[in-house]
């Protein structure tokens, strides 16, 4: 990647690293750069890099050293929004090192995090957030051009952090934007509201360690989880079906092949295209091997498929064999 077509804030990043580094004092520091950007915009324009979005854009990155162990650094990025515009509503958490680990447990499960002791190399550590929600215009220094434009929801997230096995700095960034903004019982609603953290080291612990910031993740993992279930089960139903149908496909006569592909056509069960080339095919044999191919594709994320399967394995299995 050009130097120039990175992002803004990782060019910051390795420009601040590259004066550090000159300055002597990465000569036994190993650096995790962590980089995250975010646009939930109607319009969100920028020169550098050129580029435009009209929607959701994210962008994550990760460049670390692996220890001795195999293990990396610790970090860890959450984003959930609802609603549209400048009414969107998002929560946002970057979290790097000891926590990371604690926003990513339960209470009592992380130990304490151990005392560094590099400290006599005195490694920089960068840690840096931008926000933008509403309408910015940004300028070319010395002229009236402007060079980026965001009307939305715009955030980028970096760190630069001096590592190794034992030491694991930690970092933590939180936003919490609402509409209508959060207040206690009795005050007036407001407009807007936007609750932001951004702390380091112990302090970023503690915050770690706060159950709403724990709650993003327990929430989003549990609904991951269960939805990697649900997908598998879906795709083990669908292939036991296909498997069947084609048992009953092998038993039929070429002559009812035909039957067959209409009725695959008629539920929608191959992309647009395997049907003619189905029947395109110059054999019997040919056309139960694009067939065959076609039925052991499965789409575990709907049960509209598994359904279809159902309708066609009915229907196929039906047929008369003599």
């Amino acid at each position: 990647m050009k130097f120039a077509s990175m992002p803004r804030l990782l060019r910051l990043l390795l420009l601040l690293l590259a004066a550090v580094g000159l300055s002597g004092c990465m000569s036994t520091a190993q650096y995790a750069t962590f980089v995250t950007k975010t646009s939930l915009s109607i319009i969100d324009a920028d020169t550098t890099p050129p580029g435009i979005s009209l929607a959701y854009d994210r962008v994550e990155g990760y460049v670390g050293p692996r220890f001795e162990d195999g293990s990396v650094y610790p970090v860890a990025g959450y984003l959930r929004t609802k609603g549209s515009g400048l009414m969107r509503e998002t929560q946002q958490v970057y979290a790097g090192g000891h926590a990371a680990k604690l926003a990513l447990s339960q209470p009592g499960e992380i130990a304490a995090a151990p005392a560094c002791s590099d400290g006599a190399q005195k490694p920089a550590m960068i840690f840096a957030t931008g926000t933008t929600i509403g309408i910015k215009l940004g300028f070319i220094e010395g002229t009236a051009l402007p060079n980026s434009f965001t009307l939305g929801y715009r955030r980028k997230e970096a760190s630069a952090i001096p590592v190794s096995r034992e030491c694991q700095p930690s970092v933590l960034a939180y936003l919490d934007s609402e509409a209508t903004g959060r207040q206690a019982a009795g005050q007036p609603k407001l407009g807007f509201g936007v609750a932001q953290y951004f702390a380091t080291g112990d302090a970023a612990d503690a915050l770690a360690a706060r159950p709403f910031v724990r709650a993003h993740f327990a929430a989003e993992a549990e609904a991951a989880l269960g939805e990697v279930v649900a997908f598998n089960t879906r795709e083990q139903q669908q292939m036991r079906i296909a498997l069947d149908v084609l048992a009953c496909v092998a038993d039929l006569p070429d002559a009812q092949l035909d039957r067959v592909i209409t009725n695959a056509d008629e539920l929608m069960l191959f992309e647009t295209g395997v049907t003619q080339n189905l029947r395109r095919a110059t054999s019997a044999a040919d056309q139960r091997r694009i067939y065959t191919r076609e039925m052991g594709l499965m789409l575990g994320d709907t049960d509209e498929r598994t359904g279809a399967l159902r309708l066609h394995q009915k229907k196929v299995c039906a047929l008369p064999r003599g």
